[in-house]
């Protein structure tokens, strides 16, 4: 996969799209110049999990359009827990399974922790991993951990550092 000609870049895209079988997102929204992609990953929990890819618009895609993870060049991706009624039915479903290789276990390391976020760098790649705390707890997530740990919270947002 070559989206920017770098290869830290390309190698986040490629591991995202391995690491969840390279799902198809639907269009379900535009706001503030960005498109938003989702699609829904059934649970056991009865969780309503997501990933969400936020993208610049810069196609021509109506609302419904379906691509694969693959063929969005996302700014923000979001795997998360949503109590969110609005999505309508017609949202792809896809199931994954949860991969243990050691290229997703990149580390990361606390940069920055809030109140209700706590935020993550790895040295080797270009990306901020933040994860959305939900117990009202500063330190629900240790100071160190890896990419996969972080995707399987689904309260996880993933952006590019410049």
């Amino acid at each position: 996969m070559n989206f920017f000609n770098n290869l830290n870049r390309d190698f986040i895209y490629s591991l995202l799209v391995t690491y969840y079988d390279n799902p198809i997102m639907k269009k379900i929204k535009e706001l503030n110049n960005l498109s938003m992609y989702i699609c829904k990953l059934p649970c056991l929990l009865n969780e309503k999990r997501y990933l969400i890819a936020m993208t610049l618009i810069y196609e021509n895609e109506p609302l419904g359009t379906e691509l694969h993870l693959s063929e969005l060049r996302w700014k923000t991706f979001m795997a998360r827990v949503l109590n969110d009624e609005s999505f309508d039915n017609s949202i792809p479903s896809h199931s994954y399974t949860v991969k243990r290789e050691d290229k997703y276990l990149l580390p990361l390391h606390i940069s920055n922790r809030k109140d209700e976020i706590s935020i993550y760098t790895t040295p080797e790649q270009p990306i901020i991993v933040s994860l959305l705390h939900t117990q009202n707890y500063k330190h629900q997530y240790p100071n160190e951990g890896n990419l996969l740990m972080a995707l399987e919270t689904f309260q996880t947002l993933i952006s590019w550092k410049d």
